[in-house]
């Protein structure tokens, strides 16, 4: 971390996961507002987590690119419920269980499916 030559704390340089964090609460902060952009920011940087959990439940490409859409659906659902007090590194852990919820829901057939094999 960069230590600023004045003793102001509004001009404290900050480098590293601390700059991330901030980064990302203001994301969060901007998505639940409705900012798109922000939103996508958010997305990218759980990304990791997502290609993980994607890994774990996906047997082809096809059905990884699925898991990966359906963790995105969960990360907007997480974005709408996070309480406006939780820091920039929890929300990942906040997240996992509606990501890992929404991959579960697309990996379930469906009665159509079950039905008429589409």
């Amino acid at each position: 971390m960069k230590i600023p030559l004045s003793g102001n704390d509004k001009n404290k340089v900050t480098t590293g996961v601390a700059a991330r964090n901030q980064a990302l609460e203001k994301n969060i902060r901007a998505a639940k507002k409705g900012d798109w952009e922000a939103r996508h920011h958010v997305e990218r940087n759980l990304m990791p987590l997502l290609k993980k959990l994607a890994e774990k439940r996906s047997d082809n490409t096809a059905t990884f690119n699925k898991m990966i859409e359906s963790g995105k659906a969960g990360i907007a659902n997480a974005l709408r419920k996070v309480p406006a007090d939780t820091p920039g590194d929890r929300f990942q852990i906040f997240a996992l269980p509606y990501i890992e919820e929404a991959m579960d829901r697309s990996q379930k057939k469906s009665i159509w499916k079950r039905l008429f094999g589409a």
